[in-house]
């Protein structure tokens, strides 16, 4: 994250680390005990393994845990050039266990008015977070292209610049607390950007109220 700030220890317990052999490859969100969803651009190898409660990479947290992928389900329309349906299921081969660290998230239906915050990035060693604001979509299409911004994607930040997601976040959450039941809920997932962090180009998110019913199908 461009501009962020470490996130106190255990903030986010539904974010999750995607590793691929070894190494600290995406982010993701625990949406159900044996399910993330993450970015679909995320996956090009083979064995990917998962990482809970986790906040400091550099180090082996007390609540951490780490475990094996059973299988990747990107959006079968997912589309590698434009990015558009940049989302994917992973199914883990055993259930986490829930702890105060590591909880679930609720998956947004639709949007309400609340905060935004984008979480995550391997590039730091501890968890980072921003705060960002929604912007229009018009203003969206207008600052990234009309034919690259798609109904199935959002564009959260600031178009003076300085805070925003950056590589190493994608599969990230966007996520929202929501003003009425302070309850923090997914809208979207980091996915592209022009640069990060430049003036007038601010990142965008696959927007998860869009996949909601391909979301509650993949999990059943």
């Amino acid at each position: 994250i461009v501009g962020g700030s470490p996130a106190p220890p255990g903030s986010w317990p539904w974010l999750v680390n995607l590793q691929l052999d070894g190494a600290l490859m995406c982010g993701g969100v625990l949406v159900d005990s044996s399910w993330v969803v993450t970015a679909a651009h995320c996956f090009a190898g083979s064995q990917i393994h998962t990482v809970v409660g986790e906040f400091d990479i550099t180090k082996t947290d007390p609540d951490e845990q780490v475990l094996k992928v059973n299988r990747v389900i990107p959006h079968p329309k997912f589309n590698p050039k434009t990015f558009n349906n940049d989302i994917a299921l992973v199914e883990l081969t055993s259930p986490v266990v829930l702890l105060m660290k590591v909880q679930l998230i609720f998956v947004s239906y639709q949007i309400n008015n609340g905060v935004f915050l984008s979480t995550d990035g391997p590039s730091a060693d501890v968890v980072m977070e921003a705060k960002v604001p929604l912007l229009p979509q018009s203003t969206c299409k207008s600052a990234l292209g009309k034919e690259l911004v798609t109904n199935t994607m959002l564009c959260a930040g600031y178009l003076s610049g300085g805070i925003d997601s950056c590589q190493g976040d994608s599969g990230g959450p966007l996520i929202y607390q929501d003003r009425i039941s302070g309850r923090f809920q997914l809208h979207g997932i980091t996915s592209w950007g022009d640069g990060c962090g430049e003036k007038g180009k601010p990142g965008v998110y696959t927007r998860v109220s869009a996949f909601s019913d391909w979301i509650q199908g993949g999990l059943m």
